[in-house]
């Protein structure tokens, strides 16, 4: 995702999908991942101040960096020539603040690109394949021996399925992938390669993913990444819809992998039609807690929000003017709720009401529910607690009563199931 303006980001996002299909591919009851314990490292984030060595907003354990000025033709103006200020800070800063940093490979310059006069988003040429894979070796040498102990992953380009960041072909984004992984683990065998991030929201995006993974790409990954933007009304649930069809395409290509979503956020609108929707704080809280839950109940292992400084390029903004939203105190709470904690997995029912069941390291419970299209009402078990708001507000109380549930999401505790 570029942090450019929104006109160059929704030309990429051109898409022939609507919201209400992506709805409907839900099931009445949503498969979910097997018991996971939830690491730090889950939880992660873009930030683009980073490079000016400034603490992640959120206490996340992953940081991607991208738009923090360490892109290819950012770091090598002329061949031999190196300039790695920026993304050394953003670097050190993560790792100062225990976010693991994902660091992000390609955007060609345009001494090195086949395409030297295009005018792509990221400058002249920075879309095409470089005149000569030489020039790609020998960037991917220079970044895996810089940042040797220092970056645990890397990812192999931004979104290629998009012509925005890519005109080249598949096989020439396998090719510019298994090169990659060549040298990284030369360089560094313990480090993870991360595929391209691709984007899912529309039926070519799709095509392109299933195209790279028959054509072998992710056999020189350790982890597919995921870039499941669905379309502006769509919410989480069509997220976790474009996931499940990342997945099915990968069982077809017998591709058993993790998957990192490596960007996500809402409202990008379709067909470049002007800037994005936005959310009231309500609705945007929500929608970052369920995004966390439901990729986490669904085999995701990481997810990186896109970002704690969008400034409005994308639909839900965690900060404004340097200071938290609701949406960024949403995510802090669910991660206190998820981190080091069980999660058992989400189901939903008829009415539309997903329940995640959570079990503490004290060996207490949580039932986080919610329903995207209606209220309910529920009736607790007399072992219940307590229960705690996605603002914060938390009610402590023994026994049975009704409960209200809504679209955001409510953490009901108990001591036994």
């Amino acid at each position: 995702m570029p942090h450019r303006p929104l006109r160059a980001r929704l030309a990429g996002l051109a898409a022939a999908a609507v919201a209400a299909p992506l709805l409907a591919a839900l099931p009445a009851s949503t498969a979910s991942a097997a018991t996971v314990t939830v690491p730090r490292a889950y939880f992660g984030l873009h930030q683009a101040t980073l490079a000016k060595g400034v603490q992640p907003g959120l206490p996340v354990g992953s940081a991607r960096l991208w738009d923090v000025g360490g892109r290819w033709n950012e770091v090598s103006p002329a061949r031999g020539t190196w300039n790695f200020t920026a993304l050394d800070t953003a670097v050190n800063t993560a790792n100062r603040y225990g976010a693991s940093p994902l660091v992000v490979l390609g955007a060609t310059p345009a001494w090195a690109s086949s395409k030297a006069t295009s005018q792509d988003v990221y400058g002249l040429g920075a879309a095409a394949m470089p005149r000569s894979v030489t020039y790609w070796r020998e960037y991917v040498t220079e970044v895996a021996q810089r940042y040797k102990g220092r970056v645990r992953a890397y990812q192999i380009w931004n979104e290629p399925n998009l012509s925005t960041f890519w005109t080249g072909t598949v096989a020439q984004m396998v090719q510019l992938t298994r090169e990659a992984r060549t040298i990284i683990k030369r360089v560094d065998p313990t480090a993870t390669v991360v595929s391209p991030g691709f984007s899912l929201r529309n039926p070519s995006d799709q095509a392109y993913f299933r195209t790279f993974l028959q054509a072998g790409g992710a056999r020189y990954s350790d982890v597919i990444g995921l870039h499941p933007y669905p379309a502006p009304t769509a919410g989480p649930e069509g997220s976790l819809a474009l996931i499940n069809t990342a997945k099915a395409a990968m069982a077809t290509s017998r591709v058993s992998k993790p998957i990192w979503n490596t960007e996500i956020n809402y409202g990008a609108q379709l067909n470049n039609a002007g800037a994005p929707r936005t959310y009231n704080d309500a609705n945007a809280a929500s929608y970052v807690a369920r995004t966390l839950l439901l990729n986490a109940a669904n085999g995701v292992s990481r997810v990186y929000w896109y970002a704690w400084d969008t400034k409005g390029y994308m639909g839900i903004d965690l900060s404004r003017n340097g200071q938290p939203t609701r949406a960024a105190e949403s995510y802090r709470i669910v991660e206190q709720w998820m981190l080091n904690n069980q999660l058992q997995g989400c189901t939903t029912d008829r009415a539309r009401t997903y329940t995640c069941v959570l079990r503490f390291r004290d060996g207490s419970y949580g039932k986080v529910m919610w329903n995207p299209s209606r209220t309910i009402r529920v009736r607790t078990t007399a072992s219940t607690t307590g229960i705690q708001f996605i603002n914060g507000r938390t009610l402590t109380f023994k026994g049975a009563r009704n409960q209200t549930v809504i679209a955001s999401p409510v953490l009901i505790r108990s001591t036994r199931l």
